[in-house]
């Protein structure tokens, strides 16, 4: 019996999108309602993801050579989304101080993060897209705008650094900052490897 050759990605995109909408809410409005929505969102992929490599694993028991070779290549994948997840969900610990402290940031560094949020989404939707179509433009797209990603996050923790120093940022926004830059560079850095892994099959 052959197996099925595809994975439901559409579901797993649409959670990691969602995640991004509810952590840039969470963000800009101190909602507790988008920070839990957001936390579901995640044990949501999170599961979304499992259930597929427990499928994956179970079609690759009874598959043939040509298509355990296939089936690998998509359980990688996943295993791969799986830590895009965690680092998604990483957001989570920073927004929420931010959000149940009531730390207020620099106009500056609130256009930065959401500057962030919008190229995140649009990278999660081209990385779908480029698992779906393996277009080589999206491809491309990708590497470019992660490899963005990464340079603006320590551009921006280095003008934070000015800012902090000229009196124009609280303290304690700092350490909050900085941690959501993290999330972003880490997340740039992992779909650009995505990106790699799948160009190599």
């Amino acid at each position: 019996m052959p197996v099925q050759k595809t994975v439901e990605f559409g579901p797993i995109a649409e959670k990691l999108v969602g995640m991004i909408g509810s952590a840039r809410d969470a963000f800009n409005r101190h909602s507790l309602a988008s920070l839990g929505q957001f936390k579901n969102l995640q044990e949501a992929a999170g599961k979304e993801i499992e259930a597929a490599i427990k499928k994956l694993e179970t079609q690759m028991a009874q598959a043939g050579a040509g298509d355990k070779a296939f089936l690998a290549s998509q359980h990688g994948l996943l295993n791969r989304l799986q830590l895009i997840v965690a680092t998604l969900g990483g957001l989570g610990e920073p927004i929420s101080k931010k959000v149940k402290d009531n730390v207020l940031f620099s106009e500056k560094a609130v256009s930065q993060t959401n500057s962030l949020f919008d190229s995140q989404a649009g990278m999660l939707r081209s990385v779908f897209d480029f698992i779906q179509t393996n277009n080589d433009y999206l491809k491309k797209f990708v590497m470019a705008e992660g490899a963005k990603t990464v340079k603006d996050c320590a551009e921006f923790a280095t003008e934070h650094e000015t800012r902090l120093i000229e009196g124009l940022c609280l303290p304690q926004a700092a350490p909050i900052f900085l941690a959501i830059l993290d999330r972003f560079r880490t997340l740039g850095q992992q779909e650009v490897e995505l990106i790699q892994q799948l160009d190599k099959k």
